[in-house]
């Protein structure tokens, strides 16, 4: 790079004291008689030290601006890496607090290296998005890691929901780390045409869809908590009504997610 700016200043320079030579040549040739040799070396002479001067002057002057530019994208670089800096710390620290709250064991040794297992994965994929700049990518890992250990948690919160994660653990979350691994290695080599930029589009959406599916995953794993706690609701209200305890005319909401008048 100053190497390409250190041309374009010789160059500007150049041009420059073309015109300049070009000017005087012009004015002297108006004024003093060219009849002679010893004229016309008199001419190349000035012209020679006009150009020099003029030369010096504008690459001095060109060299000035090209350093305050790049005096400027050097700070605008450095803001730019510590800000991200700063956001890859605050990532890191999320990540550690949520790896944290998911290390309890459950006292089952088969689900706590099930964990164990899973949260060697996530540190693997937490490696891979460390490595990745592209702010997007970085966006759905985040994502990714959050909801991975979110599962985590439910099943160390209820043990015997670990046979519910087997495909999570056997197939999606191995599929996602080798996902991200591919792409970052394309990005670390910069291999480039169609193929491989496909390629890394597919990767993109795919982790949109990965997302969506933790979310789901994430959700059956409370699925049958939600079904037994509106059971219960419905047959307390029930009991409520029975004894005269709530007024006539209420209007409660059933485990289907219906509303319905509760007769006095």
């Amino acid at each position: 790079m100053p190497q390409k700016k250190s041309y374009r200043r010789q160059k500007r320079g150049l041009s420059g004291a073309f015109i300049a030579m070009g000017i005087i040549s012009l004015i002297y040739s108006g004024v003093f008689p060219l009849f002679r040799f010893f004229d016309y070396a008199v001419l190349a002479v000035i012209i020679g030290v006009v150009g020099k001067v003029w030369r010096t002057a504008s690459q001095k002057a060109h060299q000035k601006e090209d350093d305050a530019y790049e005096k400027a994208e050097l700070e605008r670089q450095l803001e730019q890496k510590k800000k991200e800096d700063a956001a890859r710390s605050a990532r890191e620290e999320a990540a550690r607090r949520e790896a944290e709250r998911a290390k309890a064991t459950t006292g089952d040794p088969a689900v706590d290296s099930l964990i164990l297992k899973g949260q060697q994965m996530l540190q693997q994929v937490r490696s891979e998005n460390e490595r990745l700049p592209d702010p997007e990518i970085t966006a759905q890992i985040d994502a990714i890691e959050s909801i991975a250990n979110q599962i985590f948690k439910a099943v160390i919160e209820q043990p015997q929901k670990a046979n519910q994660i087997k495909r999570f653990m056997d197939y999606y979350l191995p599929t996602t780390l080798k996902m991200l691994v591919a792409y970052r290695r394309m990005e670390e080599g910069h291999v480039q045409g169609e193929t491989a930029d496909n390629a890394k589009a597919r990767i993109r959406d795919s982790l949109n869809l990965v997302i969506q599916a933790f979310t789901k995953q994430l959700a059956k794993l409370y699925e049958h908590d939600a079904l037994d706690i509106t059971t219960d609701i419905d047959v307390m209200e029930t009991m409520l009504k029975q004894d005269g305890l709530i007024d006539s005319g209420l209007h409660v909401r059933t485990s289907t997610g219906e509303e319905k008048k509760v007769n006095g």
